[in-house]
């Protein structure tokens, strides 16, 4: 009795081939998604294009001729001491900004999970910070941390710790630390929200099979808390990070990059370089730098994550 051999496609005989054949058999799908595409590369991709094109020109702001330098203006940056103090005050303000909402989120959430009295009432007012706009939290705090009128002069003087008021954002040694607590001020209520959500959809019989074998709450918080909610960090200090680092408005009506630069970030000097001193051609520079810094470290971040086979 003879057999039907089964028909199958001969294989393709290049790589080109091959990726020819993917798409026409995925061209569906590519239709569906090409409108999105196109708008993204239409919003997204041609201003960032336009910013590179631009840091390859001396670009006045004030004239409408350009120059064709070059890289000139990456090699003036890289060679240039201000870049690398930019580089420092960015690294620090990011990172002390996203620890700080971070962990303060994480405990706030944990609390919030709780069965505590008022908890409805909480969470609604953990959210105030966030909705108020950036710039008027920024201005409280300035009022908060005045030499003269301030709040924390005010509780410090009584309690002893200082002898007489301190100008905390006009001292270039901690002017930076005053602006850090405002951010993460600002920015923990998000955290805290995200993480609450993530703790909510952890099954409440982990927690239960946990405390009949006898483990505590640290060790509850330990191997199952934070496990269930490593991908919702993951993504939230992603998002904390990208957000900390090009923000502008909390740093410039705090203190506007002063003094002596000391507050000053990577976002802060493109503005100043770019807007203020009418070089858009450097100023777009810096904007690439900043960019491609930020590009390295997702790829890296989730690069990390994902290395031991975790899917976001």
């Amino acid at each position: 009795m003879g057999t039907v051999e089964e028909y199958t496609e001969p294989p393709a005989d290049s790589r080109l081939e091959r990726g020819v054949h993917y798409l026409w058999q995925n061209r569906l799908a590519y239709l569906l998604i090409a409108p999105a595409a196109i708008f993204l590369l239409s919003v997204v991709g041609w201003p960032i294009f336009e910013t590179f094109r631009l840091s390859l020109y001396r670009s006045p702001a004030d004239a409408a001729i350009e120059t064709y330098v070059g890289f000139q203006h990456y090699v003036e940056i890289l060679n240039s001491d201000i870049f690398y103090q930019l580089l420092w005050q960015t690294g620090r303000w990011v990172l002390l900004g996203v620890a700080g909402k971070t962990l303060l989120g994480l405990l706030i959430a944990v609390h919030l999970r709780g069965d505590i009295r008022g908890r409805k009432f909480f969470r609604t007012a953990f959210l105030i910070p966030w909705g108020i706009p950036y710039a008027i939290s920024a201005v409280v705090f300035r009022w908060i941390e005045h030499p003269q009128y301030g709040y924390l002069n005010a509780i410090l003087l009584k309690l002893g710790v200082i002898d007489q008021g301190m100008g905390i954002l006009g001292s270039p040694d901690i002017a930076w630390l005053g602006v850090v607590v405002a951010d993460v001020w600002i920015g923990t209520p998000f955290m805290a929200i995200i993480f609450l959500a993530g703790l909510q959809s952890i099954p409440e019989e982990l927690y239960e099979a946990a405390a009949i074998d006898g483990a505590e709450k640290w060790h509850q918080f330990r191997y199952i808390t934070l496990p269930q909610l490593k991908s919702v960090i993951l993504i939230a200090t992603l998002l904390s990070t990208i957000w900390t680092f090009v923000s502008f408005d909390v740093i410039w009506t705090m203190t506007g990059g002063g003094p002596i630069n000391t507050t000053a970030t990577l976002v802060i000097w493109i503005y100043q370089v770019g807007l203020e001193n009418g070089n858009l051609g450097r100023g777009a520079a810096y904007s690439v730098i900043g960019f491609l810094f930020l590009m390295a470290f997702a790829v890296i971040y989730l690069r990390i994550y994902t290395r031991g086979g975790d899917e976001l």
